[in-house]
């Protein structure tokens, strides 16, 4: 009985290998290709929204008015600015250069001198 027990012992050994290569064989006929997967894989991706962009801000520019008063008298500091920056450039120089501007108002001469650049110097009339 010993040997009847090894040969169906080692018949049930050859019945499930080959089972289980019948079934290997069948996964692997149904398990798709490494191609396809690689198709499906950039449709997914493709699929997928577009990042929303937010519309650039509008870029609003300051605006600073300074007022000088004296004696009854009023200036605009800008105003003075620009008097002086376009008195360097009726002078041949490119307003652009301008590196530093210093403004001194002196409402008893009726003038603003100004230093550009720490070099040019000029005034304008009140």
């Amino acid at each position: 009985m010993t040997q009847a027990k090894k040969t169906t012992a080692a018949q049930l050994k050859k019945e499930t290998a080959a089972e289980v290569q019948k079934e290997t064989a069948v996964k692997a006929e149904k398990a798709p290709t490494a191609e396809p997967q690689k198709e499906t894989a950039p449709a997914a991706v493709a699929k997928k929204p577009a990042a929303k962009k937010s519309a650039p801000k509008e870029k609003t520019e300051r605006v600073e008015n300074i007022f000088l008063q004296v004696g009854g008298r009023e200036w605009n500091t800008t105003q003075l600015r620009d008097q002086a920056v376009a008195a360097y450039a009726a002078e041949g120089h490119r307003a652009s250069g301008i590196k530093r501007l210093e403004l001194y108002v002196k409402p008893e001469d009726g003038k603003a001198y100004f230093v550009i650049n720490e070099k040019f110097e000029g005034s304008v009339e009140l």
